[in-house]
């Protein structure tokens, strides 16, 4: 295809430092972020001629305005997540995850942006998530509990997404990343919290009794689903995807313990938690397979030893 200017917000993360990776040298980048994290300082992405920083915040509107003059794709991954923040910055979540989106969805219609990806996520599903394609139910839990400010603010992404698509004219997606890992990660995750933990010698640490199921999968097969989407903006317009690895299932408690075989003398701890727990999430990925041709390579014990090498070198 021919060369793009892609925006890619959040571009300073996990998963937008490897969508730049995969990009750099195809397509003119600008990678936005206001740095609430930071995997950037970890590549050398910025020694790219067409790669551009912006240091900003989706909250301001008209940043937004600036940042898409002349841009031809959004990828909007700017969010507010991981678990303690939906429990500490409950109503910060929210506005950042749908007035930010707003605002960057009234830039995109007012510069004729033609392509908006929104990446959603897996847990708009609720707590029991086995097995759901992209038309199962919504089951979020209840308005008290702020485990669920992240969902309802993605699920209000999407709607908005698909919305301003369809009013103003330009090819819209949403994507529901199930479980992703990889180097780099930086926030929160099982996988990441494991290795960080057990390269400074401490215990794995799993919630309850760890039988929690997750379908995980590693980031380069999240990115092939991004550049597919990009690559077939007509089949994937107004449509929303799960991405993830339905052949890469495991417990906590199961990936605790790949974790402690691929680093000897680490103990897991079992510790209780008194919060809702998320007690699976796997997807069907039948529909990103038929339209976009996606297809996961990575299982579950390479994608482990890939990101143990990435932690073990930082660490060493």
């Amino acid at each position: 295809m021919s060369k793009k200017r892609i925006l890619i917000t959040g571009g300073a993360g996990f998963i937008g430092t490897h969508l730049a990776e995969h990009f750099a040298g195809k397509h003119e980048l600008i990678l936005l972020d206001n740095f609430r994290r930071n995997s950037l300082q970890a590549t050398q992405l910025l020694d790219h001629d067409d790669i551009r920083l912006v240091e900003a915040d989706v909250m301001d509107a008209e940043a937004m305005l600036d940042v898409t003059n002349n841009v031809d794709i959004v990828v909007h991954l700017a969010a507010i997540a991981g678990v303690s923040s939906y429990y500490e910055e409950s109503l910060r979540t929210l506005q950042v995850n749908i007035l930010g989106t707003v605002n960057l969805l009234e830039a995109v219609a007012r510069r004729g942006v033609s392509q908006f990806i929104d990446f959603s996520t897996s847990e708009v599903f609720g707590s029991d998530a086995m097995w759901v394609n992209e038309d199962s139910p919504h089951g979020i839990g209840p308005v008290s509990d702020r485990r669920w400010v992240y969902a309802v603010s993605k699920l209000a992404s999407e709607h908005l997404t698909l919305r301003y698509g369809e009013q103003y004219g330009f090819s819209c997606t949403c994507v529901r990343p199930f479980n992703i890992y990889g180097p780099r990660q930086t926030g929160e995750g099982a996988i990441g919290n494991f290795f960080r933990a057990a390269l400074a010698g401490e215990p794995l640490k799993v919630h309850n009794d760890g039988s929690p199921i997750r379908a995980w999968c590693y980031v380069s097969d999240m990115v092939a689903a991004v550049a597919a989407i990009i690559e077939r903006p007509e089949a994937a317009a107004g449509h929303s995807f799960n991405i993830g690895n339905p052949r890469e299932i495991e417990t906590t408690l199961g990936l605790a313990r790949r974790v402690a075989r691929l680093i000897p003398g680490v103990e897991i701890h079992h510790v209780p938690i008194n919060r809702a727990e998320v007690r699976a999430r796997v997807p069907s990925i039948e529909k990103a397979r038929q339209v976009l041709g996606f297809e996961p390579k990575v299982d579950l014990d390479e994608g482990l030893s890939r990101t143990l090498e990435w932690f073990g070198r930082r660490t060493s």
